[in-house]
């Protein structure tokens, strides 16, 4: 056989090879994701991972239009970036070349990254030797390009300018930074544009997925998992960095929020990912990644919040950041004080059976009788109780109807505090409330600093082990919004806490020398 037809043999051979090859890289995204790896990673070598193999087979799933609505929590640095907004489009355009993505981000820095790599893949003679998709050349750009078949790609911004055109996948990856989450505003922002925005991009009926890690109770996972279900229910990928199990007796949720694990009190529904293969209670994502010492440096640098939602996937914290669980340990009582100086601090809303609460904390400082030359004293003990909560989701009428009525319970001895807002709706509330009050200790309070300065002389009894609480079947529901704080959807009960303490138990006690108030 002559060297030219060895040639020929070799040419078809190699032929052969590439089509067999092609043939599996387009049947499955895992195998194109380590073969094409060292193209978009050259610095650090593939590294096979159980949870890498199961965000690929989720992605296939999107592909195959078994999934129309995908959210992707896991924690910074498993390469979610990486293998949603780079690796995926470029194998769903090594099948189909027509299909369409808008990818954003919190910044426009982060999409154009994405496409810019994304781009440069498709380009590379590697993937050109097998899927030869050509870019149109007036459309070659930094945030948009689009393919000789139809399809393009458009990167943008959370609250960016939006398109007119219609894709097959939005994909949002991490929708606000881990420094916005503490922001109403930011947050807000970012849900109001996937209402606003996404929402008119819906006419080819396309695949959303979010990617992301957790921030907050009501960052985007959140907004979007506590909306009424549509026409899609969505589809919730959630590996911590450490593996959690439910401690409930027998597995389940308990009944009794008071008797749950720590978990379940912390966010009721809560459970393991089914897809998550492993067992053992604080089992590593990725050990060979994110070794034991590598993951403790990360949740000290993190703070309980921040390691709850970045690492975990689920924003508060099991023992509390700011407010920890065990501060409460074993400071149930089954009664209030016999002798206290009370204030019940309020935080309303306005919206019935939505929104935000309207809440009513009592707080009551205990005293004891002590005689000395003779007379009687009273002199405080130190200890402070949360005897009891109001709470619900009511309209104004009803809030003014449960005021009142509460009033009327705690009795005069009790004062009624609410926090004034700013401006001349604040200032008319408060003077409405005072006529509506009238016999009654009321007054309003002005708001000044943040809501974590407002709270920390609340805060620091807590910590020092002096606050107890009256058990009722408000207990778990109050101490799991504590403890959320300041990652929690809600936090009025928080800022009714603070409210009473701030503005009558931080007060000078009464001097007397006779018992006259109590209970």
């Amino acid at each position: 056989m002559s060297d030219d037809e060895f040639a020929v043999l070799d040419r078809e051979a190699d032929a052969l090879e590439l089509h067999f090859e092609k043939e599996l890289l387009e049947g499955s995204f895992y195998s194109f994701v380590k073969a094409a790896w060292h193209l978009v990673e050259p610095a650090q070598p593939f590294i096979p991972t159980w949870h890498v193999e199961k965000l690929c087979a989720k992605l296939e799933r999107c592909y195959n239009g078994e999934i129309k609505r995908a959210i992707i929590n896991v924690p910074p640095g498993t390469a979610k970036s990486l293998i949603v907004c780079v690796l995926f489009p470029a194998w769903v355009w090594a099948r189909n070349a027509r299909k369409r993505f808008l990818t954003a981000s919190y910044g426009q820095h982060l999409t154009t990254r994405d496409n810019q790599r994304c781009r440069a893949l498709i380009e590379s003679q590697w993937y050109q030797a097998r899927w030869p998709v050509k870019m149109q050349e007036d459309q070659n750009a930094k945030t948009r390009y689009n393919t000789h078949k139809g399809g393009w790609r458009i990167a943008t911004s959370v609250d960016g300018v939006g398109t007119g055109e219609h894709p097959h996948f939005i994909i949002i990856d991490d929708p606000i930074s881990a420094q916005e989450a503490d922001s109403d505003a930011a947050r807000n922002g970012a849900n109001q544009w996937f209402d606003n925005t996404i929402s008119m991009r819906l006419g080819l009926n396309p695949c959303i997925i979010i990617v992301m890690q957790r921030l907050h109770e009501m960052d985007l996972t959140g907004y979007v998992l506590a909306k009424p279900a549509g026409q899609y229910a969505w589809d919730h990928t959630r590996y911590p960095m450490r593996y959690e199990t439910c401690r409930c007796e027998g597995g389940t949720v308990h009944p009794d929020e008071n008797q749950r694990c720590l978990a379940h009190r912390t966010d009721p529904h809560w459970s393991p990912d089914p897809t998550d293969i492993r067992t053992g209670e604080g089992e590593l994502l990725a050990p060979v990644i994110f070794p034991e010492q590598k993951v403790r440096g990360m949740e000290i640098s993190l703070g309980p919040q921040g390691a709850a939602g970045q690492l975990q996937q689920r924003p508060t914290s099991l023992g509390g950041d700011l407010f920890k669980m065990e501060y409460f340990a074993g400071k149930f009582v089954d009664a209030r004080p016999k002798i206290a100086r009370s204030a019940r601090g309020w935080d309303t809303a306005a919206t019935d059976n939505a929104g935000d609460w309207t809440v009513g904390v009592l707080i009551e400082e205990e005293f004891e009788q002590v005689i000395q030359d003779g007379k009687k004293f009273l002199r405080p003990t130190g200890r402070f109780y949360i005897s009891d909560v109001v709470r619900g989701q009511w309209g104004p009428t009803t809030v003014d109807k449960t005021m009142r009525a509460t009033a009327e319970s705690d009795g005069k001895r009790v004062a009624q505090r609410e926090e004034k807002e700013g401006g001349s709706a604040g200032k008319a509330v408060i003077e409405a409330r005072v006529k509506a009050l009238k016999g009654f200790n009321y007054a309003g309070v002005p708001i000044t600093g943040n809501k974590r300065a407002r709270v920390r002389p609340f805060r620091a009894q807590c910590e020092a082990g002096n606050v107890y609480l009256v058990r009722g079947a408000w207990n778990a529901a109050y101490l799991q919004e504590l403890c959320a704080f300041d990652a929690g959807k809600h936090d009025d009960q928080v800022d009714g806490s603070g409210c009473a303490f701030n503005s009558v138990l931080l007060e000078d006690p009464p001097k007397t020398t006779s018992i006259t108030w109590g209970y």
